[in-house]
């Protein structure tokens, strides 16, 4: 590759800051994680500077050193993202899925004793209700396990940036799926009861979360995996592109 092939390396690395803006967009929702993110240096006057942005700030083409310096950084947030937002939203997944099959468990052995399924007692079954949420607790486990199959352990920069495998992508619609199930029957559940007894009587919107917890979460933890994807493919596709120069 020729140095004048910098410019293509300076895009891909824009790129793949995008992917990460992308990724550190619901940071405000998390705060506690707001630590971790090497990219939010403009909001921390007391922090150094970036490496990888103050090499990236000089007009001249970077040397093989540089370029790797480079590198290493951005692989270095990259880890720490993966890691930060893998064990987040896996461990939100692995709480609300007990929860769900608690209550499928509550269902079947204390049929109607809690309030949100005994509300909707006219239009559902006691066994297919249990059904349901344990499917849903199901598909948040195995969104859970999709996020803690891959992950990076400290320094392992190298892991990040793979791709996800196909056990990863199989659990991920294996997820989908049954949340989707959830979501399909509890909002039938709820439209049922709004079309048997009316709005005033029948709309349940306090158990809107029912149908849309599970599957929320899910696609969260999809959209999780496949930004850090594309950002890992990003790192891939920039370490083809390096090149030959040394500086004078």
């Amino acid at each position: 590759f020729e140095p004048a092939r910098n410019t293509c390396v300076t895009a891909l690395l824009l790129q793949a800051v995008q992917q990460y803006i992308c990724l550190t967009s619901f940071a405000a929702l998390l705060p506690v994680y707001r630590s971790y993110f090497g990219l939010l240096t403009m909001q921390r006057p007391s922090r150094k500077p970036d490496a990888a942005a103050q090499l990236l700030a000089e007009s001249e083409p970077l040397d093989t050193q540089e370029q790797q310096a480079v590198i290493s950084s951005l692989e270095e947030q990259l880890l720490q993202q993966n890691r930060t937002f893998k064990l987040g939203c896996g461990g939100l997944a692995l709480v609300v899925g007990l929860f769900f099959m608690y209550a499928a468990y509550q269902q079947q052995l204390h049929p109607w004793e809690a309030k949100y399924t005994g509300e909707l007692r006219p239009v559902v079954g006691q066994t297919t209700a249990a059904a349901v949420l344990l499917l849903q607790g199901l598909g948040l486990l195995a969104a859970q396990v999709a996020l803690m199959t891959e992950l990076p352990k400290r320094g392992e920069r190298e892991r990040a940036c793979m791709p996800a495998g196909m056990r990863v992508q199989l659990l991920l619609y294996a997820a989908a799926a049954l949340s989707f199930m959830g979501l399909i029957y509890w909002s039938a559940a709820l439209w049922t009861m709004v079309q048997r007894y009316g709005y005033d009587v029948g709309s349940k919107w306090e158990l809107v979360w029912l149908p849309l917890l599970p599957f929320g979460l899910c696609a969260l933890c999809y959209y999780v995996v496949h930004s850090l994807q594309a950002t890992a493919a990003d790192m891939r596709r920039l370490k083809r592109l390096q090149y030959d120069y040394k500086k004078v």
